[in-house]
């Protein structure tokens, strides 16, 4: 099993919503990516490879992704989503504005707030 996280950052530095969402997935078993999606973002995407239980990270380092705009980052997780098992993102506002268009985009169903796992 290999279970995609996707990082909520600033391109400088992640938040704590994402070190939570690897948790999850770790808490899911396999193999845990972290795709970190922005412009400049390589401080972020080395930050991400230091949280416990992260296998890979995923750096997609484009001006599109600059301003965490949802279509280009569901466009980009969905050509990704092959290799996946699961794809989990924050429960944050761009979480929320991204998981249900990678879920249309894919036709699978989308689970929102979960606390445990």
């Amino acid at each position: 099993m290999t279970n995609l996280v996707i990082a909520e950052h600033t391109n400088d530095a992640l938040s704590d919503a994402t070190a939570k969402t690897v948790t999850a997935a770790v808490a899911l078993g396999g193999d845990v990516h972290v795709l970190v999606a922005g412009a400049g973002c390589g401080a972020a995407a080395d930050a991400a490879a230091k949280i416990d239980g992260v296998a890979k990270v995923i750096k997609a380092d484009d001006a599109q992704y600059d301003h965490g705009l949802a279509e280009p980052i569901a466009a980009l997780v969905v050509s990704l989503a092959g290799g996946y098992d699961a794809i989990l993102a924050p429960a944050t506002t761009r979480g929320k504005n991204v998981a249900p268009r990678i879920a249309a985009l894919l036709d699978v169903m989308q689970l929102s707030e979960i606390t445990a796992v």
